[in-house]
């Protein structure tokens, strides 16, 4: 691995072939691999403003008209604005040119935007690039100190655009950080700088950002001129922010010392992120020495690189999974663990990893339309099982994508990736755990979540970011750094293993978090505890949340919220009722420098409160998951995809499932 630890990493022969192969893909085929169902916008997985595009992609539907309103009315550095008339003639306005230095390339985006009514093709720099009619179109040239301008050629001829990019004198930045790091360099013009051999990365704040991995010195090639450096480790660690200014030939050194936020690990604490994708498609192919990179960098103790499908048969990774299965990856230790995993994809029924697998599952996805598997079937409750037979953890991923208030807003549209099964195979004790935080919405998770809670079912909350490593700009969180949001387990006086974690997880002994540090004390118990309780007995409780951003600190229970405070410390007794209770904290609060993809957010798994040896039970939560259990029926009876030639015996099996969680509920 470059940028601090030059050792490399053996790996077996199918996973080199495998990366071979995927680096075939990509150069041939660009982003997706292969796959054939990959939206539009996706394509432009090299545009430097994606993640602005997407955002206004998602409230319009309109990828053009996307593009047109994150560009704006004045044209950014880096960009080539190219305008073709009705009759295919070609004109350009660029943005300020970004700085190259000798011996490197910066990467110009040249976006045409189509007022012609028809399908056209213009060549940019020599490659032919395809524009819809009223549309626009993307391609992405890298310039040098030799190469500073751009030729294209349309239906009204040839136009030569000068001075793209301006050649300066080069400088050098000497980064040091005694642990590792994530850093993000740009100059006067917002251009990105990177040192050689790590991808070239951008997280949902539009920031570019690579990874040192250990204690050392890397030097990085820069233009002489103003920077802005800033280096940052993970949750538990104060960022640094500087701006430099080197002279030509000049080396300026940056030293990142970080002070600590907050130490959970000191108290037997262990962060984890459960859902961590290394290719995926995308634009770049990475290889595991990356992903270390990526871990040891961020700090981040437990990193589950799951192998999963995206809309066809390929799953990605998968020769990954079966060479390493059920083994520690070649770079952990006491301090960083990484294991390979699988998540199990259905797209109307919901999405499930495992952590801890000690062999891989035969059933690996279902539903995708073209695929081995295109059936709804068979249902997810067996995919669960399926990995519980072979050593994991199960968990439901990114369960809600928005706000949830009532059953029926998690059944449309109708393959949305979220949990909808999830409210079955919990009642029928397949299911470990929630990812309460995801790349989707966490405070719609925490509805459904508390549902759940409330009808007496136990499950831990954990945390998997779901980003892809091989996706250079967004979108959304997609292309974070991993471990942006995390799950800690209390391991204990164990030491940090996947036994002891993957315990942890089934004991409910979780804290999830995308910034803040919280503890909860019920009556001196931790979450996961099971406290056995009389009528009118008393609770003393005590949360506490360290860090910054957060607004307010709520304590949670089955009725709703039972203290809330702007404090940073909230303290309450609690008189027990003749039913069984939950209790967990949580914390809020809106942006936050430390949180990539804000709101900022931490929840505790809760401690659990018998009366007299029962379970917490209430009904109106009961009736809520009956109505969603019903609306899953309607729903996959007119939208599942089944065997035309089995089709009421497959469908028969899901709606088996669901009858069986009734009766769940209607006993609560």
């Amino acid at each position: 691995m470059c940028c601090g630890d030059d050792a490399e990493l053996g790996l077996p022969a199918a996973v080199i072939e495998m990366l071979a192969r995927y680096r075939r893909l990509c150069d041939e085929q660009g982003f997706g691999w292969g796959e054939e169902a990959i939206p539009d916008f996706f394509r432009w997985a090299r545009f430097s403003l994606l993640g602005p595009a997407f955002d206004e992609f998602a409230g319009t539907g309109d990828w053009s008209a996307a593009v047109r309103a994150a560009i704006g009315d004045t044209v950014p550095a880096g960009l080539l604005l190219v305008s073709i008339g009705a009759g295919g003639g070609v004109s350009a306005n660029g943005g300020p040119p970004r700085p190259v230095i000798p011996g490197s390339a910066v990467p110009v985006d040249v976006v045409l935007d189509s007022a012609a009514d028809s399908d056209l093709v213009v060549t940019v720099a020599g490659a032919p690039v395809p524009v819809p009619a009223s549309g626009t179109g993307l391609h992405t040239v890298d310039l040098d100190a030799d190469t500073t301008s751009v030729t294209l050629r349309g239906a009204g001829g040839e136009l030569i655009v000068s001075d793209v990019v301006t050649a300066v004198p080069a400088a050098t930045l000497r980064l040091s950080s005694p642990h590792g790091a994530r850093w993000s360099v740009t100059d006067g013009t917002g251009g990105a700088w990177f040192v050689p051999g790590v991808p070239h990365k951008w997280d949902v704040e539009h920031r570019p950002y690579f990874h040192t991995a250990r204690a050392g010195t890397v030097d990085l090639a820069v233009p002489a001129g103003p920077l802005h450096v800033v280096a940052a480790r993970g949750l538990e660690f104060e960022r640094l922010e500087i701006d430099v200014a080197p002279g030509p030939g000049e080396v300026v050194e940056v030293e990142y010392r970080p002070h600590r936020r907050f130490d959970p690990t000191a108290d037997g604490w262990y962060g984890g992120d459960l859902h961590v994708h290394l290719n995926y498609s995308g634009d770049l192919v990475l290889d595991p020495a990356d992903a270390a990179r990526m871990q040891l960098g961020e700090g981040l103790h437990l990193m589950q690189l799951t192998a999963g499908n995206l809309g066809g048969s390929l799953v990605y990774d998968e020769e990954l999974l079966d060479a390493t299965v059920g083994t520690d990856l070649p770079w952990s230790d006491a301090d960083a663990l990484a294991r390979t995993g699988l998540e199990f994809r259905n797209d109307l029924l919901g999405h499930v990893h495992g952590l801890g697998l000690t062999r891989v599952p035969a059933l690996k996805h279902t539903g995708h339309e073209g695929s081995d598997q295109p059936w709804d079937w068979p249902p997810n409750s067996v995919a669960c099982a399926d990995l519980r037979a072979n050593g994991a953890t199960t968990t439901y991923a990114h369960p809600v994508f928005g706000p949830l208030t009532e059953p029926t807003d998690l059944l449309s549209p109708q393959r949305t990736v979220e949990a909808r099964e999830l409210v079955a195979d919990a009642a029928l004790g397949l299911v470990d755990a929630v990812e309460l935080i995801s790349c989707f919405d966490d405070r719609g998770a925490q509805v459904l979540y508390h549902r759940l809670l409330s009808c007496g079912l136990r499950l831990a909350a954990v945390a998997g970011t779901d980003v892809f490593l091989s996706f250079a700009h967004g979108p959304g969180v997609a292309s974070n750094p991993p471990g942006w949001g995390r799950v800690y387990a209390q391991c204990g006086g164990a030491g940090l293993s996947i036994e002891a974690f993957t315990a942890a997880v089934r004991g409910g002994r979780t804290v999830v978090t995308n910034g803040p540090w919280l503890r909860l004390d019920v009556d001196g118990r931790g979450p996961g505890s099971v406290l056995d309780r009389r009528p009118g007995d008393r609770l003393r409780v005590r949360a506490e949340v360290v860090g910054s951003g957060v607004d307010r600190l709520v304590l949670h229970g089955p009725d709703g919220e039972l203290g809330a405070t702007t404090a940073s410390t909230l303290t309450r007794e609690i008189a027990l009722d003749d039913g069984g209770s939950w209790l967990a904290a949580a914390a809020y609060g809106e942006a936050d420098p430390h949180t990539l993809g804000a709101p900022v957010f931490a929840h505790t798994s809760p401690v659990y409160v018998d009366v007299d040896g029962r379970r917490v039970a209430r009904p109106e939560a009961a009736r809520w998951c009956l109505r969603l259990l019903d609306g899953l029926a309607e729903l996959v009876a007119e939208h599942g995809r089944f065997d035309p030639a089995r089709r009421d015996e497959q469908l028969g099996d899901l709606l088996a499932v669901l009858d069986r969680a009734r009766t769940v509920y209607r006993a609560v």
